[in-house]
């Protein structure tokens, strides 16, 4: 058996240890008085250092952006006055059809690559096929610069975006996460001889003991340039695209550490790309705790932190593309050994304070002590005695009295517990009280259910029945129609009897549409498949109509269609179609009990490239409570029996399996419109 602590001493106990936390606080606010002054100096000298630390890292990181700049600027401005003398406009088209033409383009933009230290210069049309590659001539023609692209380690940037701005006339100039698929084309190229493609040479494999061998960083943090190409009519004809590959180039951050001695860092998502250090190498990702100090944000932000057991201060800045997405970020950073030294200083000082505090604690522990003891013995029987009339109320809860109700004054959190627990038990009460009717009405709706899933069986058995009986007729009307086709050309041989005729060919058309009829719900009656075929929307309309048309008139219901004959074909599954128009146009019969009006109407909107299927009813309209649930499984208005409540459930999943949408609009007494949206040339796939 379990011992257990009393209450009283468990009070006790919390007294003397909230006692105990009293001293601990009190001696800490005695250490800062006693230390106020050399603690005072301590942070001044360190705030000092700190604050100049952090304004020479600021103005080198401010250094390091202009040297980026300048160094990318000077290949830049040839490049621009290139592209906008109209020499290298006037000879594209010529480029695209001559070899010796490209191969010469392709020379004058190589000395511009290595005068300004490019890693490619690529000219591409306004369609952004690729005219030349500086790098790779006999590849052109295609479009890979421009293509859509996603990466699985992160965001990639939209090359046709930076094309398209350019054919605005505007130079644009930034950081960019190139796609791997973009470089694949491009040669790296060192000393003039080519060594590897560009997206070889730029991969990066990850480093860390959590990563998975071969894994591979492929986006490719580019520091990117792209200028109109001008003829000499000052027409755009092109765009040329310039860029240096930051990933693995670490001559940017080397000429910054031997300049001003800090740090520097390119992080691409959260791997580095191009570092100063030997310790955190490419490849490799930021620290967890540099990670939970500097997230990916939009602004520039100060750190200091303890990385690889190194206290550095340094500055975060963010990369950002053409759309202002953070890639990435620049990171300057520096060692604390200046600030450590002072705060060694300032520990010798404060440990002769620490001993006196020391002393202030074990007193201040035995008088707490006391006074505890004291306080304990008073307020704890107090508050046991409350919180046993709560145990007793609980006990007789359980053995079922659910009339016991607590009676505690004592005008504190207790007296509103004991309130609480009186509300707890008038609840129960009621729930109980409550119980029995809640298990009827689930026994209901579960009955309710069983009876909609066998009526839908039953619908499968008359179904698979009337397609046996269609299949049966269809030879019998075939021999009708062609006796009486015989027999008609009998008769027209005679020419007393041409009077007749008109009766013979009423028979041939009256079984021909028996026999259409027969086919129609053969075809319905037939297992749907998953195919999709290029099909006409208008004939599955008028198929539908055909096949209800005379079942409609009886019951008073006119059927009158609307098609688009401009209706371009659409990529569908022909009999989900139809079984969509089908069950709406019963649906719209069933509300009109009285007859009414039926419209089908098919509308092409060429601005979405869709097609679009109205079925409008003059019935009696949805009630605004069965709107929000009119696409629920099992939910039907119709008397038992009369409705499985499935068939616009299983209509609207036709249609989002086809990629497309359905809404309605209705009025009561006067009607209910349901359209369906179904993409032209979206690709379908059916679950």
């Amino acid at each position: 058996m379990a011992v257990r602590t009393s209450l009283r001493k468990k009070l006790a106990a919390m007294f003397l240890a909230g006692s105990l936390l009293t001293v601990l606080l009190f001696s800490l606010a005695i250490n800062r008085i006693v230390g106020d002054y050399f603690q005072n100096q301590t942070a001044i000298n360190r705030q000092f250092v700190q604050d100049q630390s952090r304004q020479e890292v600021r103005r080198n990181l401010a250094v390091f952006k202009d040297r980026i700049q300048q160094t990318f600027s000077g290949g830049t401005v040839a490049l621009t006055s290139l592209s906008e003398s109209g020499l290298l406009g006037d000879r594209l088209q010529l480029a695209l059809k001559s070899a010796q033409e490209r191969e010469a383009i392709a020379k004058m933009l190589q000395v511009l690559q290595r005068q300004a230290r490019l890693s490619l210069v690529t000219v591409v049309a306004p369609d952004g096929k690729v005219v030349v590659r500086a790098t790779n001539p006999a590849a052109f023609g295609d479009d890979v610069l421009v293509g859509d692209y996603v990466n699985p380690n992160g965001r990639v940037s939209s090359i046709r975006h930076l094309v398209q701005t350019a054919l605005t006339g505007k130079s644009v100039t930034g950081f960019e996460a190139f796609p791997p698929e973009t470089l694949a084309l491009e040669n790296y190229v060192k000393d003039g001889k080519v060594i590897s493609s560009l997206k070889d040479f730029a991969a990066i494999s990850l480093i860390g003991h959590d990563v998975p061998p071969g894994s591979l960083e492929t986006r490719v943090l580019v520091l990117t340039h792209a200028e109109p190409v001008l003829d000499s009519r000052g027409k755009t004809v092109g765009v040329v695209i310039a860029g240096r590959v930051i990933n693995k180039d670490t001559s940017i951050v080397q000429d910054i550490r031997s300049l001003l001695r800090d740090h520097a860092t390119f992080f691409l998502g959260q791997v580095r790309v191009s570092t100063t250090r030997t310790e955190q190498p490419v490849g490799t990702r930021r620290d967890a705790a540099f990670l939970a100090d500097a997230p990916l944000y939009n602004t520039s932000r100060e750190t200091q932190r303890k990385i690889e057991g190194e206290e550095l201060m340094g500055v975060l800045e963010p990369i950002k593309d053409l759309d202002g997405v953070v890639l990435g970020s620049l990171y300057i950073g520096r060692p604390m050994s200046l600030v450590d030294a002072i705060s060694k200083a300032q520990e010798e000082v404060q440990n002769g304070v620490e001993r006196k505090r020391q002393l202030y604690v074990i007193t201040l522990a035995v008088i707490s002590l006391i006074i505890a003891v004291v306080i304990a013995s008073i307020f704890s029987k107090r508050i046991t005695n409350q919180i046993d009339q709560l145990r007793k109320g609980a006990e007789t809860i359980s053995d079922g009295n659910l009339d016991y109700r607590l009676r505690i004054n004592s005008d504190d959190e207790i007296e509103v517990l004991g309130e609480q627990f009186n509300a707890m038990a008038a609840k129960l009460q009621e729930s109980y009280q409550t119980l029995e009717r809640k298990v009827e009405e689930r026994t209901r709706q579960l009955k309710e259910s069983r009876e909609a899933m066998v009526q839908q069986e039953k619908m499968v058995g008359i179904g698979q029945l009337a397609a046996g009986i269609a299949h049966e007729l269809n030879t019998p009307l075939g021999t009708i129609i062609g006796y009486a086709q015989m027999l008609r050309e009998d008769l027209s041989l005679q020419p007393s009897v041409n009077g007749n005729l008109v009766d013979i060919d009423e028979i041939i058309g009256q079984a021909g549409r028996c026999r259409d009829l027969v086919k129609n719900l053969l075809n319905f009656s037939r297992r749907s498949t998953t195919e999709k075929a290029q099909s006409d929307i208008n004939g599955i309309v008028r198929k539908v109509r055909s096949l209800v048309e005379h079942d409609f008139a009886m019951k008073g219901v006119r059927i009158e269609t609307f098609l688009d004959h401009h209706l371009p074909q659409a990529k569908v599954n022909e009999n989900e179609i139809a079984q969509v128009v089908l069950n709406l146009a019963n649906n719209a019969v069933d509300s009109m009990p009285d007859g009414g009006d039926l419209q089908l109407r098919t509308i092409y909107d060429e601005s979405l490239d869709r097609v679009c299927i109205e079925v409008h009813d003059t019935g009696c309209g949805i009630s605004e409570s069965d709107r929000k649930r009119v696409f629920e499984p099992f939910f039907t208005t119709k008397d038992v029996g009369k409705g499985t409540g499935l068939g616009l459930s299983i209509c609207y999943k036709i249609v989002e399996n086809h990629l497309g949408t359905m809404e309605f609009d209705s009025v009561i007494g006067k009607g209910t419109t349901f359209r369906v949206f179904i993409p032209v040339n979206a690709e379908v796939q059916v679950a």
